[in-house]
């Protein structure tokens, strides 16, 4: 193709051979309108200034760019194409995250301050989570608001008392009345600050109190849009599954995404039935339900078009090589199934089922917190005496037909 062979041209007007495995790559685009497009927009813009070394090839040059969609992609399929070293992209995210944030500050000691925070406080955090279960990006846009936040208190007592030694309850009290919503950041910080020597240790903030939202979606509503997605095969069967697992068992999109292939379980005595191991108990799934997952495993495909003979072990594959559907995507498709508010359909669908099993039992199935399931079995009325309650009646033989 004419617009590819331009593109990659480099000086000597020949197909730049370090850009030649990325050429290759889209050459895989099914539809060849779809690859000028994106060869004519800024991605395809970044790859002309890669072959004609204008842009360096690495993930420096890139890190020094903004940080925009067409950015990120082209670093995804450059890795893919295996043009970069892989790398773990969040953590280095938001290597440069505090790098910019330094650059922005101007007092020497405060920005000593934030890099000590930082670097011994914040990185931890962010290795800890990648050991863990992995660093995503919303975990890195919250270790992001902690060192803003961190910023704007310090800016904030440099400009009323000068320095953090002689910092008071009071500045910090007043300093909280305007930032309301970045408390439990600022309290990260000033417990480092408190522990690290910094400030006088009589110097706190209290947690904040969450609120949660208990607004649920109708039973009626949420029923009839689940069996209209179990049974409506004009809807994509990516959105269909999203939709069951979020009406019926009161999944987040959040975990949802995660999903892979190795989540997926075959029940070993029912033909057909599959299950999901999403907390430490299989849940298996209705036939009906269990059949659309299972078509699900056999159509899935990445959404970027040169991504699509590719394997990917998701269950909902995204736009960039080796990641999954971005929770808001998802969010956004259900909400044009019909499903105004994610959360409203979860806390309908906990309501209705804390109702009908036990909470300890719901937890173990579904992967939720002890705590939380407690709290929904409570809302419904119940209390814990009713968990060994129910132990002790399951236990006794039956005497006679109940």
């Amino acid at each position: 193709m004419q617009e590819l062979e331009e593109t990659f041209a480099g000086p000597d007007g020949r197909r730049s051979a370090q850009l030649a495995p990325l050429a290759e790559v889209l050459e895989q685009y099914e539809q060849p309108y779809s690859l000028v497009l994106y060869l004519r927009r800024p991605g395809g813009q970044l790859i002309r200034a890669m072959a004609s070394g204008d842009l360096e090839c690495s993930h420096e040059a890139l890190d020094a760019l903004r940080q925009t969609a067409s950015v990120h992609h082209l670093r995804a399929l450059l890795v893919l194409a295996e043009v970069l070293e892989p790398r773990e992209e969040q953590l280095a995210q938001f290597k440069r995250d505090i790098k910019v944030s330094l650059d922005k500050v101007t007092d020497p000691h405060d920005r000593s301050v934030l890099a000590r925070y930082a670097r011994w406080h914040l990185m931890p955090l962010a290795h800890h989570r990648l050991d863990r279960d992995g660093f995503n990006r919303y975990q890195r846009e919250n270790l992001r608001r902690k060192l803003q936040t961190a910023q704007l208190l310090l800016d904030y007592i440099r400009r009323r008392s000068g320095t953090l030694d002689n910092v008071t309850q009071a500045l910090v009290d007043r300093w909280l009345i305007a930032n309301k919503s970045r408390q439990n950041h600022a309290r990260s910080f000033l417990l480092w600050a408190a522990t690290s020597h910094l400030i006088p240790e009589t110097v706190a903030i209290a947690s904040a109190t969450r609120t949660i939202d208990r607004s649920i979606m109708s039973d009626a509503d949420r029923i009839l849009t689940a069996l209209r997605l179990e049974t409506d095969d004009s809807e994509h069967i990516t959105d269909r599954v999203a939709g069951c697992l979020v009406l019926q068992y009161g999944q987040r999109t959040d975990r949802l995404v995660n999903l892979t292939t190795d989540h997926v379980l075959v029940h070993p005595e029912e033909p057909g039935v599959l299950g999901l191991q999403l907390g430490r108990d299989p849940l298996w799934l209705r036939p009906r339900l269990s059949a659309l997952l299972q078509q699900l495993i056999n159509e899935r495909r990445p959404l970027a078009a040169p991504l699509r003979t590719r394997e990917t072990p998701y269950l909902f594959p995204g736009l960039r090589p080796a990641q999954p559907m971005t929770s808001n995507t998802l969010q956004r498709r259900l909400n044009r199934l019909g499903i105004p508010s994610t959360s409203k359909a979860r806390n309908g669908a906990w309501l209705a089922m804390v109702g009908a099993v036990h909470w300890k039992m719901l937890a173990d199935l579904l992967g939720l917190a002890d705590g939380t399931a407690h709290n929904w079995h409570k809302i419904n009325g119940g209390d814990r005496a009713s968990y060994v309650a129910s132990r002790l009646k399951a236990s006794q033989a039956a005497t006679e037909p109940e």
